[in-house]
């Protein structure tokens, strides 16, 4: 009889894909269990500093999913988990597995970890937000070694509305800004938009890796317990 895993995630209060892409994508043997943080926002914009208090509230409430008994826990906001500075994303997943005694992690942290495994170390970076946020991931992404060729931001003010993007959107705008450049991989960040699903469609397209913020999560959240397989659909990451 195959072992039962358990993991958990922690999504801001206005996620809506986080959860469809793991219903979607999770293997049948890992059951997820999801936990929300109160995302903050103003006149329906969330700010830098909406998200910064979010990455200090991290370790609290992901506290409420500890006492499931989880062989993992996820904080999955990639905004956030680089809100304090470039190598703050590190810092939070270190102190959130040292404080709940037991492996946990973040977007940018799982991020890093699956460009590193396919080996994509020259980038296009796409972030449904303004540049000031997709800036700051450009930076925590740079501080770890990785080159950023080109950061298209898509002026999204609004994640509920970068949600209802279709992957067919993703895929074609991807597509126009990777063609001229000289990368050897894409991500598309944000965990709250239908990325994961676009992912075979643009490796089958663009012949590179790419990854995104659910994406990563996943893989780093199966790596973290022990799991190892193919995900069908979740591109190279998966079979690396």
């Amino acid at each position: 009889m195959s072992r039962t895993y358990r993991v958990g995630m922690v999504v801001p209060s206005l996620n809506t894909i986080g959860e469809d892409d793991l219903r979607l994508f999770c293997p049948p043997e890992v059951r997820f269990h999801v936990h929300r943080i109160r995302l903050r926002h103003e006149p329906g914009r969330v700010t830098r500093d909406n998200l910064a208090r979010a990455h200090q509230e991290a370790v609290g409430s992901s506290a409420f999913l500890k006492d499931l008994g989880p062989d993992a826990i996820v904080f999955n906001c990639t905004g956030a988990s680089v809100a304090c500075g470039p190598t703050g994303d590190a810092a939070l997943a270190e102190r959130m597995s040292h404080e709940l005694a037991l492996p946990c992690t973040n977007t940018m942290v799982a991020i890093k970890r699956a460009l590193a495994a396919v080996g994509a170390k020259r980038l296009l970076h796409v972030c449904p937000f303004a540049d000031e946020f997709s800036g700051e991931e450009r930076e925590a992404l740079e501080a770890s070694g990785f080159e950023v060729v080109k950061s298209v931001g898509l002026n999204f003010t609004d994640a509920r509305e970068a949600a209802r993007m279709d992957p067919q959107r993703i895929v074609d705008i991807a597509t126009g800004h990777a063609q001229a450049l000289d990368i050897d991989g894409v991500l598309l960040s944000c965990a709250n938009v239908r990325a994961f699903e676009a992912v075979a469609a643009l490796e089958r397209t663009l012949g590179l890796p790419v990854i995104t913020s659910n994406q990563a999560v996943l893989w780093d959240l199966l790596r973290l317990v022990g799991w190892r397989g193919d995900v069908p659909g979740g591109g190279r990451l998966f079979q690396a």
